[in-house]
C-alpha cells in the first residue's frame, strides 16, 4: 500500500513527454522561482505533452503554475529533455498552483542563496557568478 501511494505520488500523467519547458520570467529585472512543498526552489514550468509544440507547453505549464498568461515567450536553450524560455511580466500577481506553496521574485546576484532544487541548480547554473579574480590570481606572462 505505501509503495502504491509513492508511486502515485510522482507518477506523471501518461501524457506527458519526457521533456520539461521552464520559463525564466523577469518583473522588475527580478527571477520568479516558485518554492515548492519540501521548501526548495524551482523556476515555473514542467512537462509538455506528447505531440504539444514546446512553445505551446511552456505557455500552459507557465499559466497552471502562476496564474499568468504570457504572450511572448523567447527561446534561450535546447538541451536534452529540457528547453528553456525566458519573458518579462507586466505584473507580479501570482496565483499559484496546489504545486507550490509560495513564490519570490529575486535578484541573479541573490538566487543561489535560495535553497534551489537540484534541477534548478543545474538549470541556472550559468546565472551563478563567476569567481573573480584577485591579482594574486593573475600572473604575467613573460
Amino acid at each position: 500500500m505505501m509503495l502504491t501511494s509513492f508511486k502515485l505520488l510522482f507518477e506523471r500523467p501518461k501524457n506527458d513527454s519526457d521533456t520539461s519547458a521552464k520559463v525564466i520570467a523577469f518583473y522588475k529585472n527580478k527571477i520568479l522561482i516558485l518554492q515548492n512543498k519540501d521548501n526548495t526552489f524551482e523556476l515555473p514550468g514542467g512537462h509538455v505533452k506528447i505531440g504539444e509544440p514546446l512553445l505551446i507547453g511552456a505557455k500552459r505549464e507557465f499559466k497552471e503554475e502562476t496564474g499568468i498568461k504570457v504572450s511572448s515567450l523567447r527561446l534561450i536553450r535546447k538541451i536534452k529533455n529540457r528547453v528553456f524560455y525566458t519573458t518579462t511580466l507586466l505584473n507580479n500577481n501570482v496565483i499559484l498552483s496546489d504545486e507550490h506553496k509560495n513564490y519570490i521574485f529575486v535578484s541573479k546576484s541573490n538566487l543561489f542563496k535560495y535553497p534551489l532544487s537540484l534541477k534548478a541548480r543545474k538549470d541556472l547554473k550559468y546565472f551563478k557568478p563567476k569567481k573573480i579574480k584577485t591579482n594574486d590570481d593573475i600572473q604575467d606572462i613573460s
